[in-house]
């Protein structure tokens, strides 16, 4: 058995039933050992690496098992740079399986030579290269330890063109494919944490992505239940508890917070943060007041002890073992009644409702991005996924598409990528088939990697993706005008027809651009069988509601 086969039963052994990638010569001899096991893994060839990358990073969020990309030495393993940075920046399990230059031409700086240890080693859990065939085995089951241990995150494993090939001499080489222990969880801690939330007065919980990862969501909503607290959510945390349940304030932060999770956190005397940290994000990079007393559970503590905002209790542990423990102490439980509280966030519920409730029923022409989600709600069977971009169309799904439960909701969040919806949308339907997949992107997000249509049309992933087009990075373009006296460079472009362009590609498409037509054309839409565009040309006047105080605060330092 070779390098390339071995590490094929090692991924198969994994768990592995889907690779993302692009051939090339570094990596040849990999694809060609792949073919004899395509009923156990399933190839899927990409347009771009930024692409492959970003599916791999879906799909280990939706399964917790690492997701595998495959590129070339070089200027491919480079193309693959920005999803892992958001697969690192998330807590994302990944293996980035790169190809790399001949033993012997090593150090020559020749052509498609690149140190991609030292260039990825900053945005990795670690970076491995496979000197010699008998390596296969140690070496896979180390970056997998890695990948899915502590705060999760990609591996890079790099094999030289020449190693692929070669045969393995040790017997019976054995993969170890386990998880580090996670840190011993104190029940002390949980009844600190536990005393400090029933001492409060306006205590509130704000749940994040570790609650999604660890599948704690069911213990987190029976702890806030129990407690009758307030629950708020980080990006990553959206859905682990229902926002359609009463005690779901929403998400916080920049980039899609409401209101009335951010006044939360300002007033709150006592949070309790699980699987979470106050990061830049949440924060409105720290220019959004936080007073009152933190405590936070994190299976990571120097993330804890590294973030701006320090927490007075900081426990290291997994958040699922915490809330099992949580759940049972407080199983006998009377909350008291915290009437002033629950009054002042049903002020500030009245106020947000008001101003989504407008902004859903706008009539304007161009359309109105609230009103077409509004429209798509009714459309969607509460098991959907949904994934989006970077820029000012992922406030529409953010405020007028609930999301009901974990991992539902793909965002590049903690590092802000473009170019991480459609990739994201596309392995999502691949490990989730039963689900309603659906890509709500900008125009210029979906400019980064429309070439991908291809694969879903190749490929038979049956993807609906809406695109908001505005023309313009209209993030920047409200900056310019705000701040700048309208100055305006670089921020409004062309677009094709998007519709067109799907439809040159193989794909479905439709151009929206009247109310009346909304409905009929998302219902055709979603019912097409392969994949489908919908261009939904948006008025770059509508705005949906956000929190502009707490934004443009940010905003100005």
């Amino acid at each position: 058995m070779n390098c390339a086969q071995m590490l094929i039963e090692g991924l198969k052994v994994m768990g592995v039933r889907r690779i993302y990638g692009i051939i090339g010569t570094s990596n040849f001899a990999f694809v060609n050992a792949l073919y004899d096991h395509r009923e156990d893994i399933r190839y899927i060839s990409c347009r771009h690496e930024q692409v492959a990358a970003s599916m791999a990073d879906a799909e280990g969020r939706l399964t917790g098992i690492p997701g595998v990309a495959l590129t070339h030495s070089g200027p491919g393993t480079l193309n693959a740079l920005i999803s892992v940075a958001n697969a690192y920046k998330d807590g994302s399990p990944m293996i980035l399986l790169s190809g790399a230059v001949k033993r012997k031409l090593r150090g020559s700086d020749g052509m498609l030579e690149a140190n991609h240890m030292e260039i990825f080693s900053s945005l990795c859990r670690g970076v491995f290269r496979v000197e010699e065939a008998d390596h296969t085995a140690a070496v896979l089951s180390q970056a997998y330890t890695l990948a899915v241990s502590g705060g999760r995150g990609p591996v890079l494993i790099e094999v030289p063109e020449d190693v692929w090939e070669e045969e393995v001499k040790v017997e019976a080489p054995r993969f170890r494919f386990a998880a580090e222990h996670r840190p011993p969880l104190h029940v002390e801690d949980v009844w600190k944490a536990l005393e400090k939330v029933k001492e409060a007065k306006r205590p509130l919980i704000l749940s994040g992505g570790g609650v999604a990862y660890s599948g704690a969501s069911e213990l987190l909503v029976r702890l806030a239940e129990t407690l009758r607290v307030p629950v708020a959510t980080t990006g990553n945390g959206r859905g682990t508890i229902p926002e359609d349940h009463p005690l779901c304030l929403g998400r916080a932060g920049f980039g899609g917070g409401n209101t009335v999770a951010d006044a939360a956190l300002s007033e709150a005397d006592v949070i309790l943060g699980v699987g979470c940290i106050i990061s830049d994000l949440t924060s409105y990079e720290y220019t959004l007041p936080i007073p009152g007393e933190l405590v936070l559970v994190n299976i990571d503590m120097e993330a804890m002890l590294n973030c701006r905002r320090r927490p007075q209790l900081p426990i290291e542990a997994d958040a699922r073992d915490f809330l099992l423990e949580a759940v049972d102490a407080v199983k006998d439980y009377r909350p008291p009644d915290r009437r002033e509280w629950w009054e002042f966030l049903e002020g500030k519920r009245t106020e947000w409702r008001a101003l989504v409730e407008q902004a859903r029923n706008s009539d304007r022409e161009p359309l109105s991005g609230a009103r077409v989600i509004h429209e798509l709600v009714h459309l969607l069977p509460r098991e959907r996924i949904i994934t989006v971009g970077a820029g000012t169309h992922l406030l529409y799904p953010m405020a007028f598409l609930p999301c009901l439960e974990p991992l539902t909701y793909l965002s590049a969040v903690n590092f802000g990528a473009m170019g991480f919806g459609f990739p994201a949308a596309l392995a999502a339907k691949l490990v989730r088939p039963e689900r309603e997949v659906v890509a709500i992107l900008g125009d210029g997000d979906f400019m980064m990697t429309l070439q991908d249509l291809e694969t879903a049309c190749r490929e038979g992933i049956k993807v609906l993706v809406l695109v908001m087009n505005d023309h313009m990075y209209r993030v920047l373009n409200i900056r310019q005008r705000v701040q700048c006296q309208g100055r305006i460079l670089g921020t409004c472009h062309g677009n094709p027809d998007f519709a067109a362009l799907a439809r040159s590609f193989g794909a479905a498409g439709w151009r929206l651009e009247k109310v009346a037509d909304i409905r009929p054309v998302l219902s055709e839409a979603l019912a097409a069988e392969g994949p489908a565009v919908v261009d939904v040309v948006i008025d770059p006047e509508d705005l949906p509601p956000f929190n502009l105080e707490a934004s443009l605060r940010m905003s100005m330092g």
